[in-house]
């Protein structure tokens, strides 16, 4: 009893409504949208404390997750005030845990895309040398030959019993092996589920279901997570309330400001307003070259303003880039006090000082991705950045500009490079 009150006394008015609604209350289900550095881990901490005071029994609650690194630190923070869920990890480790009690259990195939990648060059011996990742990308083989492949691939697996990553939520799902397992459920980081997913949740037939996230930050499209999810939860979901973490505990003011402009550039979200607790350190600064040459030339250039503007050496300062690519291309050059990490493996980490290189023409946005997704990446990148914020755009002999652009220009300090 002692442990949530000493987690509680911590808790804004905010974070803790989020940490006690559900259980105090008569709705089935809530969704606690939680505004970057809003205090989302401690509040999910707090919810289920909350819950063990409600009576509901701590092993028969489920904290599910979508990283390892994630359920490590809600574990970790269970552990320290002595508290064991029923289950805490991934939805992925849950649904595995399930289809190996089953009587007859199918071995995890691994290395499913190598294995698909033989069987597609077995199938069509003239797309032999195509390297494996274009030859499995969406729009390399034609309709037909798509269906043959996932014809003889299924195949493959239900001959040898066999199940792989992709595989694993819906078997779980169809089984229902969960149902009745859990009176109590809550999911972490909810914008990031995708249509199977919320399936397999609803599969586990919860009493109550705590979901968290935020929708201004859903950037895994590419794996097939649906924002809609999340910005339509109460349509979706029965009884459900909805509520808010606004309070910014991790950037300056000037920060919190440009997320909350930059968002407003797509043209679907959960309206919110996010709220700086910490003082204005420095207005961000938009580093620009105008007539840039290429990547490398831009990144030089960068590097001789920043000494020029930082003579003496700066703690240590993290550049976020859009696409892998472009990292291994600035890895080559790199100060010492430098890291360079895509947006997408920065996603829930945070730093003092941070840098967002290529806003730009096709790069960022990036050409052929979902124009609102591309808003909410940047609007991940730049909500990493506690104290310092810089971006470094270009353009190409005056010509062909971000979109991102103008708005970068009138809310930061330009420096030309």
């Amino acid at each position: 009893m002692g442990a949530f009150y000493d987690i509680g006394a911590a808790l804004n008015k905010e974070q803790l409504l989020a940490a006690t609604a559900l259980w105090q209350g008569d709705a089935d289900a809530l969704q606690v949208i939680a505004g970057a550095g809003s205090g989302k881990t401690t509040t999910l901490v707090a919810a289920v404390f909350a819950a063990v005071e409600a009576g509901y029994k701590p092993e028969r609650i489920a904290v599910i997750t979508f990283s390892r690194r994630a359920a490590h630190e809600l574990n970790e923070r269970f552990a320290a005030k002595q508290l064991a869920p029923g289950y805490c990890g991934t939805m992925h480790a849950l649904a595995w845990k399930f289809i190996r009690a089953e009587e007859n259990p199918p071995r995890l195939l691994l290395n499913a895309e190598k294995e698909r990648g033989r069987m597609a060059r077995e199938l069509f011996p003239e797309f032999g040398h195509i390297p494996e990742q274009i030859l499995l990308s969406g729009d390399f083989l034609d309709t037909d030959q798509r269906e043959k492949l996932a014809h003889a691939y299924a195949g493959l697996l239900s001959r040898e019993n066999k199940i792989d990553f992709d595989g694993m939520i819906t078997r779980a799902t169809q089984a229902e092996p969960g149902n009745g397992k859990f009176d109590a459920v809550l999911v972490d980081e909810f914008q990031d589920t995708s249509p199977d997913q919320v399936a397999f949740i609803r599969s586990l037939r919860a009493q109550k279901l705590f979901v968290v996230g935020d929708d201004w930050q859903s950037i895994y499209r590419f794996r097939g997570a649906d924002v809609a999810i999340t910005q339509n939860f109460l349509r979706h979901f029965d009884n459900a309330r909805r509520v808010y973490l606004v309070q910014n505990y991790r950037s300056g003011k000037p920060i919190v400001k440009l997320g909350n402009r930059v968002i407003r550039s797509s043209r679907v979200y959960v309206k919110k307003e996010l709220k700086a607790t910490r003082p204005a350190y420095s207005k961000p600064t938009l580093f620009f070259a105008a007539e840039a040459v290429s990547p490398e030339n831009v990144w030089a250039g960068f590097l001789v303003a920043w000494r020029r503007k930082f003579p003496e050496p700066q703690e240590k300062t993290t550049v976020l880039v859009r696409t892998n690519a472009i990292r291994l291309l600035l890895e080559k050059n790199k100060p010492d006090n430098f890291e360079i990490l895509t947006i997408h493996k920065s996603k829930g980490l945070e730093f003092d000082n941070a840098v967002v290189f290529g806003v730009a023409e096709h790069l960022l946005p990036h050409r052929g991705n979902d124009a609102d997704e591309e808003v909410r990446i940047l609007y991940v990148a730049l909500t990493r950045a506690k104290r310092f914020l810089g971006f470094v755009a270009w353009e190409k002999n005056g010509q062909g500009r971000s979109v991102f652009l103008p708005l970068l220009m009138r809310e930061c300090r330009l420096v030309y490079i």
